[in-house]
């Protein structure tokens, strides 16, 4: 046992010391190093848990992924896909590119327990299908871990990290500080705590697929939430006289964001192929399909129903294509709607109504085109 305090105290010796902490059990007077997250207190060997500022342990990600390789994976998307412009790769010059260690929220949970309602199911008897609900009771037993920003990433645009597999260590300021730009924590721990139990709960009922839901009992269990420190290489260049910026995950060298100039060649040809095939599956492919089919009115009309959907999906992507293709944005830590709390299956209130709207208009200039198509196909 001596042997023990004595290794723990050349430990300590070598790093940094915070000094002053009072036991809680016999108010003993302890000295710690900074990133422990527990010890045996040296008076009475009541086990203590330690926890940074603000309250949360706090830990970092090393980086393994240099400056010059960092660039050329930056490079190396700038030149792949269509989408982006012509000669990018080529003609884009680095203006800057520094190493930021970037807080983000870690929250890891377990939903337990049991959702009992009804599914629903189809079958088919002489030609009819029909609609029907079974009772089912499903147990629910899932586990999670997911990051969120602790603080202002708007610039960045990276929302989420992924720490799978990543080597995680006891956070040491003073080596963070020397080896990149460090950002602080300005997001509430509680606010986050919550927003993220929430999504957990609301996942693990929604994979549980329950279409009518009569009771339903979860509890989140081993809840722990800590804050670590990202590597990001911001990679910013200059392409036809304006600034975009690439952040590269400096832990396995994938694009966390990256913002690049579209093709305008590109956006103009799947806009146009996008709006002609979708307004021919919608008004002309249909027509014909009801003219063509005089023994199965039902089949005929199915065939139109679909035809009109499929027209419809590929006018809205047409048009979403040639809208947004100026400027490109991918990369792994892109969340869309992260800051809504209130989400329909991952999708908010307002993107539903925007959607909405858009898809509104699109049918309606479809049906008329429609409508007017087919009256001149049955006068002629």
């Amino acid at each position: 046992m001596e042997e023990t305090v004595t290794q723990q105290a050349i430990k300590l010796k070598k790093d940094k010391i915070i000094k002053g902490i009072t036991c809680p059990s016999c108010s003993g007077e302890l000295d710690i190093s900074e990133g422990i997250r527990s010890l045996n207190c040296k008076f009475c060997g009541t086990l203590l848990v330690a926890k940074g500022l603000g309250s949360s342990m706090r830990f970092y990600v090393p980086k393994k992924l240099k400056r010059e390789d960092a660039i050329n994976k930056a490079f190396n998307w700038l030149g792949s896909g269509l989408a982006k412009a012509k000669g990018l790769r080529t003609n884009s010059k680095v203006t800057e590119a520094f190493l930021t260690y970037i807080p983000y929220w870690r929250v890891t949970a377990d939903v337990v327990g049991w959702i009992f309602g009804q599914e629903k199911r189809t079958r088919t008897s002489n030609g009819r299908t029909e609609t029907y609900y079974v009772d089912v009771e499903k147990k629910v037993m899932k586990n999670y871990d997911r990051t969120y920003s602790a603080c202002d990433v708007s610039e960045l645009g990276v929302k989420q990290v992924n720490l799978t597999g990543d080597e995680i260590r006891p956070v040491d300021m003073e080596v963070l500080q020397r080896d990149g730009m460090l950002f602080n924590v300005v997001s509430s721990e509680k606010e986050a705590f919550e927003f993220a139990l929430e999504q957990f709960a609301a996942d693990a009922r929604a994979a549980a697929a329950v279409d009518r839901i009569t009771f339903e009992h979860t509890d989140l269990v081993r809840k722990q939430i800590s804050i670590v420190y990202y590597p990001l290489w911001v990679i910013r260049y200059t392409f036809a006289n304006r600034t975009y910026q690439v952040v590269v995950d400096g832990e396995d060298g994938t694009i966390c964001y990256g913002k690049a100039p579209g093709n305008n060649l590109y956006r103009a040809v799947i806009g146009i192929l996008g709006t002609g095939a979708g307004m021919f599956l919608t008004t002309f492919f249909g027509a014909f399909a009801m003219a063509g089919s005089n023994n199965s009115t039902k089949f005929a009309f199915a065939v139109y129903i679909i035809a009109f959907i499929i027209g419809i999906l590929f006018i809205t992507k047409g048009y979403k294509r040639f809208r947004y293709g100026g400027e490109i944005e991918e990369g792994t830590g892109i969340v869309t709607q992260a800051a809504v709390k209130k989400t329909v299956a991952g999708i908010s209130s307002d993107d539903m109504k925007s959607e909405a709207v858009e898809f509104t208009k699109n049918a309606a200039m479809s049906v008329a085109i429609g409508a007017i198509a087919g009256a001149i196909f049955n006068r002629n």
